[in-house]
């Protein structure tokens, strides 16, 4: 069943000009209370093509467990305090919604 599947989120963000350092400030400071909300942070990256792009993943045990992890973040004391600096330092975001395939032997 697709509700007890892992979910993995790759996210893809491109920063304002002159802004990346801010961000990854902020998220290092985001990150620190990622699991209190139930969001596994797993892992980061940068596109060496693109100096304004930052990808990262997230995972949670199942749909259910994303939602309520979802609700819960964004509302959260922590987040409310940084959520509009952070999100004055990125231009675009994307969200990928990530499914693990399971590939015939």
């Amino acid at each position: 069943r697709k509700a007890d599947v892992m979910i993995r989120e790759l996210r893809i963000y491109r920063f304002v000009p002159g802004k990346k350092q801010e961000f990854l400030r902020l998220f290092r400071r985001a990150r620190t209370f990622m699991s209190k909300y139930g969001i596994t942070f797993d892992s980061a990256w940068e596109n060496p093509d693109r100096e304004d792009e930052f990808l990262w993943m997230r995972s949670f045990a199942d749909q259910q467990a994303r939602d309520a992890a979802i609700r819960d973040y964004y509302v959260s004391p922590e987040w409310l305090e940084i959520e509009a600096q952070i999100k004055a330092t990125v231009r675009r975001r994307e969200v990928r919604l990530l499914h693990e395939l399971s590939l015939p032997e």
